[in-house]
């Protein structure tokens, strides 16, 4: 039977590799410099993938967060499918204050405590809680979707927004940080697809599946690392680097 309710389709996209990931330093405002000349043909490899799919299952909006790498990760993406990029202020990563542009083993040595234990405590005095940063981004995630329903939306993120959509989709906890995470390659994909809650009554209404996760299979000929560095993190929390 088909769902007499419009499905939306979201794709979330991590930026390319960027400067501010090889030197492992918080890429706030401050701090990112932008891709590298690899995370940029990342973006490419990217984009030329989801420009191949455009005539048949096309992407309806884009939108990205205001942070440098994912910018110009976006740009190249708007640019091959020809679609007006979106700049959302809350879709960007977590704030971490004055610790922006520095290391991130000294910040969270200095913090003295395992960040993902500490929801609810910036790195920084002046910075913004992961809970803080949860509640930003789904908020959000929620305005996106509601102007897109039935559409097919790509968003150019962090990892931190692909762990917001999670916790999201999956009513998670804050604290759930603590004892699970996620791994995300850069240029990675991953799609949310909306399905009837129930297949024998559709008119139940719709719930989230997760269709794929992590994809990079678009990544060719880019050597990817292992799964256990994918996301290369000095900190023992799974905020971007």
């Amino acid at each position: 039977m088909t769902s007499p309710h419009p499905t939306t389709e979201l794709l979330i996209a991590r930026h390319g590799e960027a400067h501010c990931n090889t030197a492992s330093i918080i890429g706030g405002p401050t701090g990112c410099r932008g891709l590298t000349q690899r995370g940029r043909h990342q973006a490419q490899l990217l984009a030329e993938h989801l420009r191949q799919h455009q005539s048949h299952h096309p992407i309806h909006a884009i939108y990205t967060t205001p942070l440098r790498r994912t910018r110009e990760t976006a740009a190249i993406i708007a640019t091959a499918l020809d679609i007006e990029l979106e700049i959302v202020t809350e879709l960007a990563e977590q704030h971490h204050g004055t610790a922006d542009g520095r290391p991130w083993r000294d910040v969270v040595t200095e913090f003295g405590k395992i960040p993902a234990h500490h929801p609810n405590q910036p790195l920084a005095p002046d910075g913004e809680t992961w809970t803080e940063y949860l509640h930003r981004s789904r908020n959000a995630l929620t305005q996106i979707l509601a102007r897109h329903t039935g559409k097919r939306i790509l968003i150019v993120g962090h990892g931190d927004t692909v762990d917001a959509a999670f916790h999201h989709f999956f009513d998670l906890p804050t604290t759930s940080r603590a004892t699970a995470t996620i791994a995300m390659y850069h240029a990675s994909l991953t799609v949310w697809r909306q399905q009837p809650t129930s297949w024998i009554n559709p008119t139940a209404g719709l719930r989230w599946a997760l269709l794929t996760h992590n994809d990079t299979r678009h990544l060719t000929d880019t050597p990817k690392p292992h799964p256990a560095t994918a996301t290369p993190q000095p900190k023992p929390s799974c905020a971007e680097t």
